[in-house]
């Protein structure tokens, strides 16, 4: 019967971790956020908790304010630039001078040694005239058709960021019980256990630093090449870039792209050569958007104890399992594998140590 009882506990247990898994899941994105932003700042959490006379709850809503200015207005005020620069380009197109402009812009001519490899291809397709324009005009009716799923995308991620504030808050103040807890929890020995939080505490360490790094790195990167290019506000926009780059989905592309597409639209018009927008585009498909795979795993590998070829794959496979937070997940679980892996290999030495003494 003790065995029944047990058969059925573990039984019901699985349900219920299951049923829970299946409700948190929705929300896994965020309380992993939370989880991670807490991690990175719980010493600084610390000091204003000691400050606060230990009030847990005061000094996790100041980090919550904190935080939240510090991500949100900076990446608000790129936002706002970013869509006042679309709308005027949006209102140039528009207009009839620029509609002149674009039908003097001839790029066919320049392209008829294509017909020496390609017999069939005709330049005229790839006139500016007739690949901007009809994009320009479809605008105003794709923001007619999409705008009630363009309010609700703004909403949901709200939606998100307030859900992670919410789990951050939860973590600040019920996060060194929760550590232990899961100590009491846990099979292992105290030691692993403290190993496996030390490795998970070193990864996110390592993950923002990389990040943190290769962002920097894309955003100078793309500063150098503006510069050379001769684009104006090259140092602003390098500024940009970097700020963008801390976002693994969007990158320094938003910005460089559209300076070549300036750039060779000019070129066209005879108001500067076309070295500027080919340099420009080599640049960032070969520095700008490569360089973040050279810098992360350097920065990375130190910390994380990966190679930097298997911490390559870890970060790009998390992001393509998991999107945004793959980030962090895919080199986590390689880490923490090899500290399984390390365990088990220090407890069969000891056994077979033991075995041998015997």
């Amino acid at each position: 019967w003790r065995m029944t009882g047990i058969i059925f506990f573990g039984l019901l247990a699985i349900a219920l971790l299951y049923a829970a898994f299946v409700i948190i899941w929705p929300f896994l994105t965020a309380i992993l956020l939370g989880v991670i932003i807490v991690t990175l700042t719980f010493p600084t959490f610390r000091r204003v908790r000691d400050r606060m006379h230990g009030k847990s709850s005061r000094a996790a809503t100041v980090m919550l304010i904190a935080i939240t200015l510090l991500i949100v207005i900076p990446f608000t005020i790129i936002a706002i630039l970013l869509m006042q620069q679309a709308n005027m380009v949006f209102q140039r197109m528009q207009s009839l001078d620029a509609q002149q402009i674009l039908h003097r812009i001839d790029i066919s001519s320049h392209l008829q040694w294509i017909r020496k490899i390609a017999p069939n291809f005709d330049p005229a397709t790839l006139s500016p005239e007739r690949l901007i324009l009809p994009a320009v005009r479809e605008i105003p009716a794709w923001v007619a058709a999409h705008g009630a799923a363009v309010v609700g995308g703004v909403a949901g991620l709200m939606l998100e960021l307030a859900l992670v504030l919410l789990s951050m808050f939860f973590f600040y103040v019920e996060g060194e019980a929760i550590l232990e807890q899961l100590t009491t929890l846990s099979p292992l020995p105290s030691r692993y256990d403290r190993e496996f939080g030390t490795k998970f505490k070193e990864v996110i360490d390592a993950t923002f630093l990389g990040q943190t790094a290769s962002a920097l790195a894309q955003g100078i990167a793309t500063g150098i090449g503006l510069a050379i290019a001769q684009v104006p506000g090259a140092a602003f926009w390098g500024a940009v870039a970097t700020v963008l780059g801390l976002l693994p989905m969007v990158g320094a592309a938003i910005v460089w792209v559209p300076a070549a597409i300036y750039l060779f639209i000019a070129a066209s018009m005879g108001q500067r050569g076309y070295w500027s927008p080919i340099f420009l585009t080599i640049w960032g498909l070969l520095v700008v958007s490569l360089i973040d795979n050279v810098v992360r795993p350097l920065v990375m590998r130190g910390k994380s104890e990966l190679p930097a070829i298997p911490l390559l794959f870890a970060v790009l496979g998390g992001m393509q399992a998991f999107g945004f937070v793959g980030l962090v997940i895919g080199p986590l679980v390689f880490s923490l594998l090899m500290t399984i892996i390390d365990i088990y290999k220090r407890t069969f030495r000891l056994r077979r140590s033991e075995s041998e003494v015997a």
